[in-house]
């Protein structure tokens, strides 16, 4: 339902890609134990809920899902070889959030059109673990699930989304304690994920609105690849 006050779809949009950029200064550019790093990480942990949010409206309002999923695919692989640059110590089994967003809406998409319960749950089992080698991993598609199961439930979308995110914290804390850090040293290095709760008094504030420009649901997907390739040149040429 529209509110007049609140925050529209273009301003938490806006939000989401600075907020992104930000982060990905402090991963690719600063050192992680840094005060303005950790900050950084922390505001920046608001993008991928709220694009997830975005997602799942975008499922229910678009006009053409083969455009929808095209765009996708086609920003997520110009986007793919400045991510490569970014990350050439996982070699080539990592990708981009583009990608993990394209199977978040085919894992939507099952759920709504596969009438067959235990053939939806395996289409929707199938879209999430394909997401493990992407960005926001597993995370992201259930939350764009979740935000689109539970559309006309606030409450659920919350606290589904609390649960999904307890779930990220918990991993990110164990793979630092399998990595050999003391349990002191992995809670606080992964006190940054906790940004993602960050996210829920802007979700809240979201107004039903779109928007004054169409054209503003084309900047995130120009300037994912645009600002992931400055940030390889800028890597290289500091380092």
């Amino acid at each position: 339902m529209e509110q007049t006050r609140g925050l529209n779809r273009d301003i938490l949009k806006y939000l989401a890609i600075l907020a992104m950029l930000l982060d990905h200064i402090a991963w690719y550019l600063m050192e992680f134990s840094s005060p303005w790093a950790q900050a950084f990480h922390i505001v920046g942990r608001i993008t991928a809920p709220l694009m997830c949010f975005f997602l799942a409206q975008g499922y229910v309002y678009t006009r053409s899902l083969p455009r929808y999923l095209g765009r996708l695919a086609v920003f997520a692989a110009l986007s793919q070889i400045p991510w490569y640059l970014l990350h050439p110590a996982k070699g080539w089994l990592t990708f981009n959030f583009l990608f993990t967003l394209a199977l978040s809406l085919l894992a939507i998409h099952a759920w709504e059109t596969v009438k067959s319960l235990p053939l939806r749950l395996l289409a929707v089992a199938a879209c999430v673990a394909a997401s493990w080698y992407c960005d926001w991993h597993v995370y992201a598609p259930l939350w764009c699930l979740l935000f689109y199961v539970f559309r006309d439930d606030r409450g659920k979308q919350l606290l589904s989304f609390t649960g999904v995110a307890l779930l990220y914290m918990e991993e990110t804390v164990r793979a630092r304690l399998n990595a050999g850090f003391s349990l002191h040293t992995a809670l606080r290095t992964s006190a940054f994920t906790l940004g993602v709760f960050l996210a829920v008094p802007l979700l809240l504030s979201h107004n039903g609105r779109k928007g004054r420009f169409g054209w503003s649901k084309w900047v995130f997907y120009w300037f994912y690849p645009a600002h992931l390739a400055v940030l390889a040149v800028l890597q290289r040429v500091l380092k």
